[in-house]
């Protein structure tokens, strides 16, 4: 089927099913608005079915030691003893104790317990206990993302539709939503018209970042349509990257027109040095309708499929925000997630019950429980 226009049956799109060009129209899958912040933050749901509320032990290899306190503690009861002597300071009230047992005499078997139970309590509160809070997902690693969004005039004058906003303003909230969804990772800003201008270099500050995309505007340099320089730009950011995962996400409106690079020479360098490109033709025009011809799909996509990307094809602002969150999840799926569970711990509380008794049992062999030989 290639080379001809492939229209999406209305079926197709209540299915959601996913279109990637091939080289005729262009990819599309209908994703959560959130993208990745669904994936990467605390989920009760997730915190229920991975044992998030659950009750373990995280060394539990020290109650291994509990044999032996019960060895040492029964050789301590059954071993021969002398006769037992008396709770008491004085020979007279201690004759008079023999007849009559004290209090102090039934309960002398108390500081013996008391220690024994420290020790334990000391030993559970070695094996750790907690208590799962909430499970959270994130990536195993960083992704180096460098937003390189073309800001010529026919993005800053073309509205999506009459009356409505322009297609850089429509992109600016797009991508604006899409850096929400990065976090942990580091992102860089570059706009290009018929040069290529690095608004923020890479940053894990993505509230500096933010503040960058809400300023993208046309005229900051001369008018036109690098999408070569464009690319070059964002690898000049990448350059020193040391991410295993280095991603630049392109978006434009039209063809190249400008600066003297080829945008095949740039993503020739791009897949020389490991950086993934993705490309996306926006072509929302006035009424909503998608404007043929404005953008070079086919060279897009070879550019994109040369470093292992894709080619999304967004003819409205729903299938362009699709469009960045398939992106952050194909990205997600190359790195894996790491599981993160927040934990209670009891072994303080366990400890100082512990020393309380420790020093109760002190106290009483010191005064009221004191034995006299």
């Amino acid at each position: 089927m290639a080379g001809a226009p492939r229209r999406r049956p209305a079926d197709e799109v209540r299915r959601g099913r996913l279109r990637r060009s091939l080289p005729g129209p262009g990819l599309r899958r209908p994703r959560p608005d959130r993208g990745l912040r669904d994936r990467g933050t605390v989920a009760a749901a997730a915190s229920a079915g991975r044992g998030g509320a659950g009750m373990n032990f995280a060394t539990p290899l020290a109650f291994a030691l509990l044999p032996l306190l019960a060895a040492i503690a029964l050789a301590s009861v059954l071993r021969p003893r002398r006769h037992a002597a008396l709770a008491v300071a004085e020979d007279g009230v201690a004759r008079a104790a023999a007849a009559v047992p004290s209090w102090r005499i039934r309960l002398r078997w108390l500081p013996t317990l008391l220690r024994w139970t420290a020790i334990a309590l000391l030993i559970f509160a070695l094996a750790r206990p907690r208590q799962g809070l909430a499970v959270t997902l994130l990536p195993e690693e960083g992704i180096d993302v460098v937003v390189t969004v073309d800001a010529s005039s026919s993005m800053s004058s073309t509205p999506t539709s009459p009356g409505g906003p322009f297609r850089l303003n429509v992109a600016r909230d797009v991508v604006g939503d899409f850096v929400e969804t990065l976090d942990g990772d580091r992102v860089g800003i570059v706009i290009f018209q018929s040069r290529a201008l690095a608004l923020s270099p890479l940053t894990h500050d993505l509230r500096a970042i933010q503040d960058r995309v809400e300023s993208l505007r046309s005229g900051l340099v001369e008018d036109g349509t690098a999408i070569g320089l464009g690319v070059t730009e964002a690898l000049t950011l990448l350059e020193e990257s040391p991410a295993r995962n280095r991603v630049v996400v392109l978006l434009t409106d039209g063809q190249n027109n400008a600066g003297d690079v080829d945008p095949m020479t740039a993503a020739r360098v791009a897949e020389a040095t490991g950086v993934r490109l993705y490309t996306i033709g926006f072509t929302q025009g006035p009424g909503g309708l998608q404007q043929p011809g404005i953008v070079d799909a086919q060279g897009l996509t070879r550019m994109a499929e040369l470093t292992g990307g894709h080619f999304f094809d967004a003819r409205t602002q729903t299938e362009l925000a699709e469009a960045y969150a398939e992106i952050g999840e194909l990205e997600r799926s190359r790195v894996g997630e790491r599981q993160f569970t927040r934990f209670r711990e009891f072994a303080p509380i366990v400890a100082a019950a512990a020393l309380a008794l420790l020093v109760l049992d002190g106290t009483l062999r010191g005064t009221w429980l004191r034995r006299y030989p």
